[in-house]
């Protein structure tokens, strides 16, 4: 039996091969893939290679989450391929384990990605973390609201004041990512798809903002982008869709499950068009809790024992106290030494984590085991907004 591949950097000999595995898994041409790799950095590429070639890869987005408030630095995973020949044979396994000793050993206490099969994932130790809903809302619903404030015209667009805006939103919620340079690129437009950006004034500055290109031939308008802070600013949004009631049937934008602008909708009718879970895996333990924000004014104690077989170093025993919103976390031994508050995997510790499903629901799928005291704690503790994405990699 030949040598399994061996995980590395992407090197420019790759490239030839990594445009033949993005041309089967994602129907890239050479210039698309070329145009994909100079906005992520070639630096960023990791490939499976055997003496032939490269016989499967994978991006590395390096930004930060947010969970409890705060951000927490992660490592999102894109353009998994794998060669079809290779595929069965175990490679796009031990290039995630690869993958997951890395990001480990840079400090990247979680990993983000949105799956295209659950097996493989799954067995590297992710778990389902949260959702991004695409909302499908007939004009006629909208019919006869308007903007108050109007929205106003930007270019070019200040990248910073709409950071600025994501970012707060991002803390009041769960789940929304501190963007990297891809993520941007997909909501600022190109000269094929161009884009106009549309700012909310407020009192003390902009308070949201929406981002839209054309109409779609099927007379669909979709929100590429957008943001409010304040009821008034979501409000605005709507009046202004409203005012394409007679270019365009139906208007559609990215959300999640305690969206907005679905809350503001003036009468029922709407719809989801689409629904997608991603899933987290936490490559820190220790370093994991200790990033995230916890609820102001609790103080409480856990002991938590995670399994993690493929990550060694990661499994233990956890005590995690929580004081005024900052967490105490220190290994105390290996997991099974004596009885623990909660003893959970690693995947099912990334849903409790981002709180996408509660413990009650865990220990209902068997998915972790607790005193019902231990329960009580932490569904004080991972209680928050329910976590989701708005963007897609």
């Amino acid at each position: 039996m030949s040598n399994p591949p061996v995980y590395a950097p992407f090197e420019p000999a790759d490239l030839d091969r990594m445009t033949m595995l993005f041309r089967h898994a994602f129907a890239s041409t050479a210039d698309g893939v070329r145009f994909y790799m100079s906005i992520i950095g070639d630096q960023n590429f990791r490939v499976m290679r055997r003496p032939g070639g490269a016989v499967g890869t994978l991006a590395l987005l390096d930004m930060a989450q947010y969970f409890g408030g705060r951000a927490v630095p992660c490592r999102g995973i894109a353009a998994v391929a794998v060669e079809p020949g290779e595929r069965g044979r175990g490679t796009g396994g031990r290039m995630m384990a690869a993958m997951l000793e890395e990001a480990r050993a840079d400090g990247m206490p979680i990993s983000t990605l949105y799956p295209a099969t659950l097996p493989l994932y799954s067995k590297a130790g992710y778990g389902m973390a949260g959702d991004r809903f695409t909302y499908r809302i007939p004009f006629g619903i909208l019919r006869g609201l308007r903007p108050d404030p109007a929205p106003q015209l930007v270019s070019p667009t200040d990248r910073a004041v709409l950071a600025g805006l994501q970012r707060e939103r991002a803390h009041r919620t769960n789940g929304l990512l501190e963007r990297c340079e891809l993520m941007w690129q997909r909501v600022r437009g190109t000269a094929e798809k161009p884009l106009d950006t549309f700012l909310i004034p407020g009192d003390d500055g902009p308070e949201g903002y929406l981002t839209l290109g054309s109409r779609a031939p099927d007379r669909t308008l979709h929100v590429e982008d957008w943001v409010a802070l304040t009821p008034r600013a979501g409000r605005a949004i709507l009046g202004f869709l409203a005012g394409w009631h007679s270019q365009a049937n139906i208007v559609t934008w990215g959300g999640g499950p305690e969206d907005l602008l679905l809350h503001l909708l003036p009468d029922v009718g709407g719809a989801v068009a689409s629904w997608e879970q991603w899933m987290v895996r936490v490559t820190d333990v220790a370093g994991a809790l200790a990033a995230r924000g916890w609820p102001i004014g609790v103080r409480a104690e856990l002991t938590l024992d995670v399994a993690d077989p493929l990550l060694p170093g990661n499994a233990g025993r956890y005590r995690l106290e929580i004081a005024d919103g900052e967490a105490s976390v220190e290994r105390t031994g290996e997991p099974g030494t004596g009885a623990a508050d909660i003893e959970l995997g690693v995947d099912a510790l990334a849903t409790l984590y981002t709180g996408h499903l509660s413990p009650g629901t865990l220990a209902g799928l068997g998915r972790l085991r607790a005193s019902p005291e231990a329960l009580a704690t932490a569904t004080t503790l991972f209680a928050g907004p329910r976590p989701w994405l708005a963007d897609m990699f």
